[in-house]
Formats: C-alpha cells, structure tokens, sequence
C-alpha cells in the first residue's frame, strides 16, 4: 500500500495563520469569505480543527512551568512582526500565554518545521511517498521511519530504520544529508537508495553523485557513480556495480530475485508481512531462486518454491508458514 504526504505542513501553517487573524478583536467582512472559501477545502477543515483542539488544550498545560517556559522561548525566536501580534493580543484579551505563543509559533512555521523534525513512518507492508517543501521527494518502504529537519544552510534526513529512496532536488547552498547510524550520505541533487544495516548502511546511486562516510572516518569515504553501491555495515566495504532495477524494484511494488540464495529470497519475503516464513529445508537454503514477485504476495512465492523443488507448507495458528522439502 502506498501513500502520499504532500502538504500537511503548508496547511498548519495556513490553519494556524487563520486562527490568529480571526482571534484579533476586529475581523474584516473580506477576512471572514476569504477564511469560509479556505476552510471548504476538507484538508484545510481538519488542519483548523487540529489548531483549535490545541488551544483548548493549553488551559491544562498553561500551569506547567516546563512548558510555559519553552513556549516563552519560543516566542523570542519567532520574527518581529508575530512577538508583536502577541503582545497586542495579550492586551484584547485575557488569553493563556501558553495558548498565545502556540499559536504565534505556528504562525511562524516554527514549530513543526524547525524546533522539531518531522517524523514519518510505515507499518510492515506499507509504502509511502512524502513531498518536502523544497521539492524533494521521500519513498519509505515497509517497516521504516525517518526524521526530517529543514534548515536554511542544510536538509538533514535521520533513517533510523527500514529502507527509503530519495529523490533529491538540486540545491548547492543546502547539502542533503542522509544519516544512517554511523553512515553519513551526502548528495546536493541525485537519486539514490539507502537501508539501514546495524549501524550503517547499504546505499545504491541512481543518479548523480553522492558521497559515503562514516562517523569514525574523517574526511575518508567512498564517492559513488550511478548504478554503484557500497554496504558500509560489511567487514570490508568496497564499491560494487550492481543491478540498479533489481536493487530499487521495491519502490514499484515488485520484488527482483536474479540467482538469489533462497534463505536471501525468503527473508526479503518476510520484510512485508506480518505471516513470516521459516526454512526448515536447511539444504536448499543456498540454492539460487530467480523470479519476480509481488511485495506482501507471500503465497505466491511459496508456490513458485514448491513447484520447483516439492516443498511443503505448514500454516500455524500464528500465521507462520513452515517450510521444509524433500530429503536431502
């Protein structure tokens, strides 16, 4: 399943912006249609609805002094212009200050897109597609979560599991830089795969040029052209030419096996279900498999096993399929 987060946070930031206008002791008669037109819009009606569960909700958190306190610092750091509709506002009405800096933060975009990363992530067997504000686009495949933190001099990516593909939007003044454990990819403009091993890394390029290195490294690394790739998680990392369709079949919901060790096959299998398959044919388990397959058809990859070499399945009560062939 595949899904597409587009502009949740440009909405915020529109919702949070309207809530602050019509607070104010005088709305204009333009204010309020141009508002009415805005909020028809079904995504624009949720956003709205979100900002004001949040402000109702500041009455129980304007006591805490942890909290009080980073709104407080909060508005230091928002631009002029919204310290000064918070002071104004403060003086119409008898508001919390909690509830007054959220929203003069959200106004300012700082919030959600600064202070704090933007989290993302998929169940097992999800994918899903996310568009950043600065054209770049993110593909997470199952079993993944990422952070994202935009800022004017950089555009850092933190994979902290599962694999994405990204699509990366040139922009030399704001290197992208993707973290993996002790990985570090660099990349200004290119299109390229990363998934995390341990505490580092596969990453495969696609297109453009990116720059590999880990935490303990330095300056030290691997420099990497198109259809390359290096598994900085392996004993020794080398860079290696690899099949660029089959390493990147997943963002197309198939599955490429080309002379792969059925034991390989059947743990990639198993990355998209929750109904694991276990091998108890120990024999056949490094027998290459080629085929192409449906991401989450687990069925009929254990088929196609037992067409080609008489395997038997066994369902448990947990959903687990046992596996296990003819004598050796």
């Amino acid at each position: 399943m595949m899904t597409v987060d587009s502009d949740l946070d440009i909405r915020r930031q529109e919702a949070a912006s309207w809530f602050a206008r019509l607070s104010q002791r005088r709305v204009s008669t333009d204010d309020i249609k141009a508002f009415s037109a805005w909020r028809r819009d079904p995504g624009n009606a949720r956003a709205y609805e979100r900002v004001e569960s949040v402000w109702s909700a500041t009455n129980t958190l304007a006591g805490d002094p942890d909290i009080s306190a980073l709104t407080a610092e909060a508005l230091g750091k928002a631009p002029p212009r919204v310290r000064a509709r918070a002071m104004v506002s403060r003086l119409w009405k008898p508001l919390g200050s909690v509830a007054l800096a959220a929203v003069a933060v959200i106004a300012a975009g700082t919030l959600w897109t600064v202070n704090r990363p933007l989290d993302y992530a998929t169940a097992v067997g999800e994918q899903r597609t996310v568009r950043l504000d600065d054209g770049s686009r993110v593909t997470l495949d199952t079993g993944t979560r990422i952070q994202i933190r935009l800022r004017d001099d950089r555009r850092s990516v933190a994979l902290l599991s599962g694999q994405a593909f990204f699509d990366v939007a040139g922009d030399p003044a704001r290197p992208f830089v993707v973290t993996a454990g002790d990985t570090h990819v660099t990349a200004i403009g290119t299109r390229f795969d990363v998934r995390r091993m341990d505490d580092g890394a596969r990453v495969t390029l696609v297109e453009g040029r990116v720059s590999v290195r880990e935490t303990d490294q330095g300056d030290s690394g691997w420099s990497l052209n198109p259809g390359q790739q290096v598994v900085t998680a392996a004993a020794r990392p080398a860079v290696a030419t690899v099949d660029i369709a089959q390493e990147t079949s997943w963002t197309t919901g198939r599955l490429i096996f080309k002379a792969t060790p059925i034991r390989t096959a059947v743990a990639e299998i198993n990355r998209y279900s929750d109904e694991k398959i276990e091998l108890q044919a120990s024999h056949i388990a490094d027998i290459p498999v080629s085929g192409v397959f449906d991401t989450g058809d687990t069925d009929g990859f254990i088929a196609a096993l037992q067409d080609l070499y008489s395997m038997k399945a066994e369902r448990r009560p947990d959903g687990t399929v046992i596996l296990s062939g003819p004598p050796a």
